[in-house]
């Protein structure tokens, strides 16, 4: 019965690992001092739930801070490559950084 146990914990915490930057990294920007810049939707696809057999995708996006590039999927299929995007980023920790929604 401990087994199973562990071994449930070990797959919860697996899947919170692989979704970190929607759980995790995403709410927190809503509690910790954030910055704006532009990004750029790249042709690098995020691909979803049985994507590589749908084909259902969507493209990530990218930005640049002091030097160093940065990369997220856009959850969003209305993006095309080339468009440009407001992205709300950590000022300590910009790997965690969500797109602006205009309000």
């Amino acid at each position: 019965m401990k087994k199973k146990n562990i071994l449930l914990l070990l797959i919860f915490l697996v899947l919170i690992f692989l979704n970190k930057n929607v759980l995790i990294y995403r709410p927190l920007l809503n509690f910790v001092p954030t910055k704006t810049i532009t990004g750029k939707i790249i042709n690098k696809k995020n691909f979803l739930r049985r994507g590589f057999l749908t084909n259902a995708s969507n493209f990530y996006y990218e930005f640049h801070i002091n030097g160093k590039d940065y990369y997220n999927p856009s959850y969003d299929d209305n993006y095309k490559i080339g468009d440009f995007v407001l992205i709300e980023y950590s000022e300590s920790f910009p790997f965690m950084n969500r797109i602006k929604e205009v309000q």
